[in-house]
């Protein structure tokens, strides 16, 4: 089970894994894949879907691991619980993959996986330059946390001790730091958006600053805020500096496929194009 990228092979301590097999640089779509079955909170939609499922595709699902025992729920759905992932942010319906799934998890991830509405896949790019033998992996947490919270999500959910390079640094406690201050700008960074813009933006770029000190991955969310809140109060000319930034690390996060791709560059495009823009009237945020 191999391409020119990667190859799934047994780990020493998580069963299967996926690895380089040459160096993938950052933004690199690694694999795009259609999911096994579709998985609704339904179930007797997900039965059905498990019944018409080819005999091929319901070997590579039942090849799959399963972090439940028999006592809880039947083989199958242990399966479907244990590997499933959302069909968007948020979305109640999720997917299981023959490959996609065999990605292991680690806190400090190299890799984002997004789902396209429109291409009905899972895409998986790099967030970062990979080695050739590394191993490639996904985060399974949808936010950032402290180590403590980290550890605690990870056992409850999918029922393993997380070792991973980051839990286990001996900077943990730098990290968690960074993290918090990171979460406590995101808030105000809302928080002032529409009473004070000036104060929003400089909450911007302290995160920024903050993810770049700690190599932490995930500007392309506050390249948005900084736009927005530019366009919104008519300057333009800072709108498209975000924007352009916007647009760049979409693209290595997601790629020009993506559901948002054709959006963001409309905004790179004309920053007067955002439906709020100028909504606000003007104050300068020059300097801000």
């Amino acid at each position: 089970m191999n391409n020119s990228l990667y190859i799934v092979r047994d780990t020493p301590d998580k069963g299967k894994g996926m690895f380089a097999t040459q160096d993938i640089k950052r933004g690199t779509c690694i694999i795009s894949e259609a999911p096994l079955v579709f998985v609704s909170p339904i179930v007797p939609k997900t039965m059905l879907a498990l019944e018409t499922m080819s005999k091929k595709n319901k070997k590579y699902l039942l090849s799959l691991s399963n972090i439940y025992s028999e006592d809880e729920m039947p083989n199958v759905m242990g399966i479907i619980k244990t590997n499933a992932l959302p069909l968007g942010q948020d979305a109640e319906e999720g997917g299981v993959y023959r490959v996609i799934s065999r990605i292991n998890h680690s806190c400090a991830s190299n890799v984002r996986h997004t789902w396209n509405s429109r291409m009905q896949k899972e895409y998986i790019h790099a967030t970062e330059d990979i080695a050739a033998g590394d191993e490639i992996f996904t985060s399974y947490l949808a936010t950032l946390m402290p180590r403590s919270e980290r550890l605690k999500q990870l056992q409850e959910d999918f029922r393993f001790e997380c070792r991973c390079k980051l839990c286990t640094a001996a900077s943990s406690e730098d990290y968690d730091t960074t993290v918090t201050r990171i979460n406590e700008c995101s808030d105000l960074i809302l928080k002032y958006a529409s009473s004070n813009p000036r104060k929003s933006i400089g909450y911007v770029r302290e995160v920024l600053a903050l993810l770049d000190k700690a190599e932490i991955w995930g500007k392309t969310a506050f390249y948005y805020d900084g736009y927005q809140i530019s366009a919104m109060y008519g300057n333009y000319e800072l709108a498209q500096e975000w924007a352009d930034l916007l647009l760049e690390s979409h693209r290595l996060d997601e790629g020009e496929e993506s559901d948002l791709y054709q959006r963001y560059l409309k905004y790179s495009m004309n920053p007067r194009s955002h439906e709020r823009a100028g909504r606000g009237g003007y104050i300068s945020l020059k300097g801000a």
